[in-house]
């Protein structure tokens, strides 16, 4: 999965990345780890990126553990004016289009504004992080 200019080496980087940006997401879904919690992104098409939470609750004694969609982000079809002089995107041989994808910063205010929210501990985090890592292997 091609993230980075620099990801297809010396020659001709530009053509094969303007190649690459011309095709659009028709479904998307990665895993990540954001404020020690679990998190997806979710694209299908038509529609936004999507962001979902697993969502541990306790009824009747027993855990349900659960995905809840804490945010959403429009797609971007066309790379906004400016987007190739952005600092951030010129980094490690130039960011490739994203097509609005959230970042770990979006994703975090996500989790922030959600209801119940509560800061987890460094421990906490580290058990997340242990069992994230456990399971994706």
């Amino acid at each position: 999965q091609w993230k980075r200019k620099s990801d297809f080496g010396f020659f001709g980087r530009g053509q094969q990345s303007s190649f690459v940006e011309a095709f659009a997401p028709t479904f998307f879904c990665s895993n990540l780890m954001v404020e020690g919690d679990q998190v997806r992104i979710l694209r299908s098409y038509p529609g936004p990126w999507r962001v979902f939470m697993l969502q541990n609750e306790i009824q009747a004694g027993e855990d349900n553990l659960d995905w809840g969609e804490i945010g959403s982000k429009n797609y971007i079809e066309a790379k906004p004016d400016g987007w190739e002089e952005d600092p951030a995107n010129k980094r490690d041989g130039g960011r490739l289009f994203d097509h609005g994808q959230p970042t770990y910063q979006d994703i975090a205010e996500m989790i922030k504004s959600a209801p119940g929210y509560r800061p987890k501990s460094y421990a906490e985090r580290a058990a997340a992080a242990f069992t994230f890592i456990k399971d994706t292997l």
